[in-house]
């Protein structure tokens, strides 16, 4: 038996060699097989884990984003409605009315004293009232003469002012300080004056309500940009943590020996945020004054407006306040970060408190810079034209009930009438609960796109 199994192994030698190597081979060649197959799992699986870490990383900073700016906005909402206040005007007429008959042949002249922050010196003359009634502005027992009228008094204005020693050299109806006078007499003038009164209320209220979309706005981009940037250098700063094997298979990258970021610089970097709140801002709200007061010029309180003209109203002031005078885009870049090193200074100076230490070292320099190239561009200006876009089209939806009619088509309305409407519209943009403008910003398809591109800009670091 022996014998016999020996003669068949050395007949068929060949054929057993080839045998086993062939199952040889394809025994570790399915061994190798599995275990590329576990490693490419286990490798899929990282992968999968540190997209979910940075997805989840960059979801939780958006929502830091949108509380950072809910938190500024109280700022925002004291400057504007302290500068641009309109409801003092119209208190300061009701209680002169409450305070005057209106049979008074002859009251005295009253002196109602205004802030600083109000329009130019003005009479207002209450014997013929200006109230507000159900949201609208009425002029009791008074018709509001166009502004034709208005510069034909010029003259007799002149006179009067003269007179009672108010100021007259004011070149904008909604800059600089005056004491109001409130008088029961009536004439010419008395009802030039009071004209001028309800253009300071439109001019400031439409002022106040497009610089709250803008200063918004602004705020958003500028605190989005640059907490994604730290967030970025956060994310990387933990993936240098893991072993170096870790690092190939959770992302490809090649993240820096250390972080960039220390807490100094963190908080030297985030007071950046004072140039737009006490500098930048005046900018922005200057061309919005001058926008609104060319375009509102034109238009008379008493003009009828479709809902279709006042979109395109406020079409043309946008045109105004976001391209220059021969078509291109105004650049905004100084609003929200100082472009030269004596304001970089001044920032850490009085934004820091006397805190922070006047250097503005490479790494700190590195964030700013890399801020300012986003800033820059076409990009930049698109993000920023779509999300105003959104908060306009908010506005104009909140103003549309005052032009629909039982009738099947929309009515024209005065523009004295969406002035109250108007006036209101600047709280609900600068609210800090349930802002639904700011969701609209935040929720914007190119900001979120803009975030990305910052939070996953690897290959320059």
């Amino acid at each position: 038996m022996i014998s016999a199994t020996i003669k068949y192994l050395k007949k068929h030698k060949r054929g057993i060699l080839i045998t086993l190597g062939v199952s040889g081979g394809i025994y570790f060649l399915g061994k190798y097989a599995k275990w590329k197959l576990i490693e490419f799992q286990e490798k899929t699986e990282q992968e999968r884990r540190a997209k979910e870490n940075i997805r989840r990383r960059f979801q939780q900073r958006q929502i830091d984003c949108a509380f950072t700016v809910a938190s500024h906005l109280p700022s925002i909402a004291e400057i504007l409605l302290k500068r641009f206040d309109v409801e003092s005007i119209l208190d300061n007429l009701q209680k002169a009315k409450n305070a005057t008959p209106n049979n008074s042949p002859g009251a005295s002249i009253v002196l109602v004293n205004e802030p600083n922050t109000t329009p130019s010196s003005s009479v207002i003359l209450v014997d013929k009232p200006v109230d507000i009634d159900n949201g609208k502005i009425i002029e009791a027992n008074t018709e509001i003469n166009d502004e034709n009228n208005v510069e034909r008094s010029e003259n007799r204005r002149s006179d009067s002012s003269g007179s009672s020693g108010q100021d007259s050299d004011s070149h904008s109806p909604v800059s600089g300080s005056h004491s109001t006078y409130v008088s029961a007499n009536h004439s010419p003038t008395d009802k030039k004056i009071k004209l001028e009164l309800l253009n300071e209320v439109k001019y400031k209220s439409f002022i106040r309500s497009i610089a709250a979309i803008y200063l918004e706005t602004f705020l958003t981009l500028i605190i989005t940009i640059q907490l994604n940037l730290l967030g970025r250098y956060n994310y990387l700063y933990s993936i240098t943590s893991l072993t170096e094997r870790d690092r190939e298979q959770v992302i490809q990258i090649n993240p820096p020996t250390g972080s960039i970021l220390n807490p100094d610089i963190e908080k030297k970097y985030l007071t950046f945020i004072w140039w737009f709140l006490n500098v930048g801002y005046e900018q922005v709200v200057e061309r919005i004054r001058i926008a609104v007061e060319t375009h509102l010029s034109t238009v008379s309180l008493k003009q009828e407006l479709s809902y279709k003209d006042f979109v395109w109203l406020l079409s043309e002031i946008r045109s105004r306040i976001e391209r220059t005078e021969d078509g291109r885009p105004y650049e905004f870049l100084n609003v929200l970060i100082p472009e030269d090193q004596a304001d970089e200074l001044k920032v850490l100076d009085q934004g820091g408190g006397g805190e922070l230490d006047h250097n503005v070292d490479p790494k700190l320099r590195r964030l700013l810079d890399e801020t300012k190239d986003f800033l820059h561009g076409q990009d930049f200006t698109a993000v920023l034209s779509s999300c105003v876009s959104s908060s306009f089209s908010l506005m104009q939806q909140d103003l549309h009930t005052h032009f629909v009619s039982d009738e099947p088509t929309e009515r024209k309305v005065t523009l004295s009438k969406l002035l109250p409407a108007m006036k209101q519209e600047a709280h609900i943009i600068l609210s800090s609960v349930h802002n639904k403008f700011l969701d609209a910003i935040k929720d914007c398809k190119e900001l979120q796109a803009l975030c990305a591109v910052i939070y996953s800009s690897f290959d320059d670091i």
